[in-house]
């Protein structure tokens, strides 16, 4: 008889790169319980779902990518019987995890985080902050319950993408700076003074660059950094200007600062929330996505689902 216990240390054997020491304690059981486990579920197939040499795992074999697929999808429904027999039971704890960027760590889920910490005293909140290039495959493998990123795909096959606000960018230079006297402002205007950017590899950095670089402008980047907090330190200081998110403007260091708001002059990008759509949504985890953006009620979200699905068939 095939259980979901051995199909859940098939999927651990695969998620801790076949070491099955290390499945093995991610299932809370002994290394020689899952060897056991595995094979009396080969032997109920009648098939090797596993290739070895020796005492070591390699790989999956054809037909155990086959079963293995069908299993991730039964041991998701089997997780979302049990969540929605706690929404039922009115069971309002848990624990929420969010994979995120810097930016929205610090300064978008701040106010939501605490609403929804005094609505849901029994739920863990968890922020991970990842690069924005990670934190689809952090929802997508099931490490995190829904992501909150700028930069994401626009389409992807398993998860559902609710798009949010737009961001506004912001030049920032110091007071009393030539530019600060100026409304409006030009990528030539930008160009002509020395820049603290972001990393050139990093999501946004990238994205600045490439903008000066199509409309034929060549930049002189002096100090680059991971996040807006180093890079307005940087413009305080007299290195140059910069070209931030304007939610990152909150109260600190505005004393030092002009922002002039140069939105129109980079490509539109939104805050987007992902998450995946074969799971049961918590009525906690709706709750965090309408703080964050009230438009993305849990029946908004639910339609999103269904109209998803539906385009799916």
């Amino acid at each position: 008889m095939i259980t979901l216990r051995q199909l859940s240390l098939l999927q651990g054997i695969v998620k801790n790169a076949f070491n099955l020491s290390a499945a093995a304690r991610a299932c809370h059981t002994s290394q020689p319980g899952a060897s056991r486990q595995v094979a009396l579920l080969e032997q109920e197939l009648g098939v090797k779902l596993l290739l070895r040499r020796k005492n070591r795992i390699l790989d999956l074999t054809a037909v155990g990518q086959e079963i293995l697929s069908i299993a991730n999808q039964m041991l998701s429904q089997a997780e979302n019987i049990k969540l929605i027999a706690a929404d039922e039971r009115g069971d309002s704890g848990g624990r929420l995890i969010v994979a995120t960027s810097h930016l929205h760590a610090r300064y978008t889920l701040r106010n939501p985080a605490k609403s929804f910490s005094r609505k849901y005293p029994n739920v863990e909140l968890q922020l991970l902050q990842a690069d924005p290039e990670n934190i689809v495959s952090l929802v997508e493998r099931g490490l995190a319950h829904i992501g909150i990123s700028t930069l994401l795909p626009s389409t992807h096959q398993t998860l559902l993408l609710l798009q949010s606000a737009l961001i506004k960018r912001s030049a920032i230079v110091p007071k009393g700076h030539a530019l600060a006297r100026k409304r409006r402002l030009s990528l030539n205007d930008l160009a002509r003074h020395p820049i603290v950017g972001y990393h050139a590899e990093s999501t946004a950095g990238r994205l600045l660059a490439s903008t000066f670089k199509s409309n034929g402008f060549v930049p002189r980047f002096v100090v680059s950094a991971n996040d807006s907090d180093v890079i307005k330190t940087y413009v305080s200081d007299g290195f140059g200007i910069a070209i931030v998110p304007s939610l990152s403007l909150d109260d600190a260091g505005r004393d030092a600062l002009t922002a002039i708001d140069v939105t129109s002059l980079f490509p539109k990008t939104f805050m987007t929330i992902c998450l995946r759509q074969d799971r049961h949504l918590r009525n906690y985890l709706t709750d965090f996505i309408s703080l964050i953006s009230p438009e993305w009620t849990r029946r908004a979200i639910q339609h999103a689902v269904s109209a998803r699905e539906r385009a799916c068939l």
